[in-house]
């Protein structure tokens, strides 16, 4: 087996750094723009109860598959699937699948960075108390203006890549490694004020009844397949993130039971955060909305009516941009990596050029919400004499998300289920996983091998609008 290292020295400090880098990772800006209402709008604790199931059949396998394969190899997606698959006999075309994914990375990176500027600029302007005593059409107004304003969004966007820029060529120690082990905790103190903050707002029991309480006549039969796919894409799975991270973890770490507390911990930040947004929507007499914009055109208004808003809503702007911070980083660690190596860049080079590219690319997304308002994409798939139409009159960035999120992140996930599962000896996996026991292997095995590709390739086929249900990465 070669254990050739893309930082060969380098591991991480030891397993709780590894557990805080691989959270970071998995806390996105959905977390805080649409689960805390999807949860509650499909059925509260029914919805909780079909997520936590599909993360255990999903998203745990899945996971330690991703981190199996970094520490197998010692190398990203791309050489770790070329190298095993030479190894095994197998298509040197696998390797394909770890270009897919870096693909994948990039154009959710291009488009990623620019809503992650949006929050940068609400940090600011709620702390300089631009909303405070504004109206829910004032602050409606503002934020149209604001996504009009192509070079206003390209300051912030601008900012932002700089941000990630600075942290990723940095390297892993000094860079990476010292900023999550600071941001991570720095998260959930927010959090955690956040929630101190909204217990005391009158609507703290209505948001408790809301996210936790069972409510069947809000469940219907798309419930289960949102459950999936939110399940799927909170973990990150597919851009070859965790293949890096695993990269770098050390032979003495169980990847079982990290990855379980990472999925645990991840739930309970979900579902904590969701208690805290939701209480203060409620506390204002509102009702909560599934909307990806929901934080730029309710909330600032809420913040806005209460006794120091200003500072709270800056605080919650922070938290929104420290977890954008934490996933940008992710994808763009796994980009550099592949690209320093193919093209013998180093860190700061390849950090460089790729954040170039990320803000010349997000462009695109800036001008998909102001000048190229009234243009869009139509992507028609035929199959035989039937044709299909998946996305009809979007826009560039609706377009890049379309292509990126729903179809390769899936299929390249579903990929490294099916190279685990049936290319990987069942030896080399179970040596490489060290299971307590050769019972708990032979479960992970057969998820693996058969329930968790199945589950995959629903979503996929959701995406495509051949399963009811919208997308939702």
């Amino acid at each position: 087996m070669e254990t050739n290292n893309n930082n060969t020295n380098f591991l991480w400090k030891n397993q709780t750094t590894f557990i805080v880098i691989s959270v970071g990772a998995t806390l996105s800006l959905k977390d805080f723009l649409t689960f805390p209402v999807m949860a509650g709008e499909n059925g509260g604790g029914a919805f909780l109860l079909f997520y936590s199931f599909f993360l255990v059949l999903l998203g745990l396998p899945l996971l330690m598959s991703e981190f199996m394969l970094g520490r197998l190899t010692r190398k990203n997606l791309v050489d770790g699937l070329n190298s095993l698959a030479a190894e095994h006999n197998a298509s040197i075309y696998w390797r394909v699948v770890g270009i897919l994914a870096l693909l994948a990375g990039f154009l959710i990176l291009s488009s990623y960075s620019v809503v992650s500027g949006w929050s940068l600029a609400y940090f600011v302007k709620t702390g300089l108390g631009v909303y405070s005593g504004a109206t829910h059409d004032g602050v409606t107004a503002l934020f149209k203006n604001f996504r009009a304003n192509s070079e206003s969004m390209m300051l912030w966007h601008t900012l932002f890549v700089i941000l990630i820029i600075s942290i990723g060529s940095q390297g892993l120690k000094k860079g990476l490694e010292r900023i999550f082990i600071i941001v991570v905790p720095t998260m959930a103190i927010l959090l955690l004020i956040g929630l101190v903050y909204a217990f005391y707002s009158s609507g703290m029991v209505d948001s408790i009844n809301y996210i936790l309480y069972p409510d069947l006549s809000r469940i219907d039969s798309d419930m289960p397949l949102l459950a999936l796919q939110r399940a799927f894409y909170t973990l990150v799975l597919g851009l070859g993130v965790m293949v890096i991270y695993g990269s770098y973890l050390d032979e003495e770490v169980s990847i079982g039971y990290v990855s379980a507390q990472i999925i645990v911990i991840d739930l309970l930040f979900s579902i904590f955060t969701g208690l805290a947004i939701n209480a203060l929507v409620f506390s204002a007499n509102l009702t909560p909305a599934l909307d990806d914009e929901l934080a730029f055109r309710v909330l600032p208004v809420i913040f806005g009516s209460f006794e120091y808003g200003s500072l709270f809503g800056a605080l919650f702007y922070l938290l929104l941009t420290l977890a954008a911070v934490t996933t940008a980083v992710a994808v763009l660690e796994a980009l550099i990596t592949g690209y320093k190596l193919k093209f013998n860049r180093t860190r700061i080079q390849a950090a460089t050029q790729i954040g170039l590219a990320v803000w010349i690319f997000g462009l695109g997304t800036i001008f998909s919400y102001s000048q190229w308002n009234d243009s869009g994409f139509t992507m028609t798939l035929y199959f035989g004499d039937d044709a299909y139409r998946v996305v009809n009159q979007a826009g560039f960035h609706d377009a890049i998300i379309y292509l990126s999120s729903h179809i390769i992140q899936p299929l390249v996930a579903l990929c490294i289920a099916l190279f685990v599962g049936w290319i990987l000896p069942r030896s080399v996996s179970y040596e490489a996983l060290d299971l307590p026991n050769r019972k708990i292997f032979e479960l992970w095995n057969f998820t693996i091998r058969y329930i968790t590709p199945i589950l995959v390739f629903i979503v996929f086929l959701s995406a495509l609008g051949l399963v009811s249900g919208a997308p939702s990465a």
